[in-house]
């Protein structure tokens, strides 16, 4: 997998050009994890996915937000 390159946005205050891409971007990099076998995803109710990574920390992706819960 090839390393991408990015600026740290919070340094400069700035936001991201397209939010919608950023959030695309991180959803398609959870769904390879997934897809290698490095984790799990199940839907929850009220449209939150939890995502338990092989190493044992489980996260809730909500909307706007990611949760750690272990």
């Amino acid at each position: 997998m090839p390393l991408i390159v990015a600026s740290n946005l919070a340094e400069d205050g700035s936001n991201p050009p397209e939010p919608g891409l950023a959030k695309a971007l991180v959803m398609a990099e959870l769904a390879r994890i997934v897809q290698e076998g490095g984790a799990s995803m199940a839907a929850l109710a009220g449209g939150t996915f939890e995502l338990r990574l092989a190493t044992g920390e489980v996260f809730y992706l909500q909307d706007n937000a990611i949760t750690r819960i272990a």
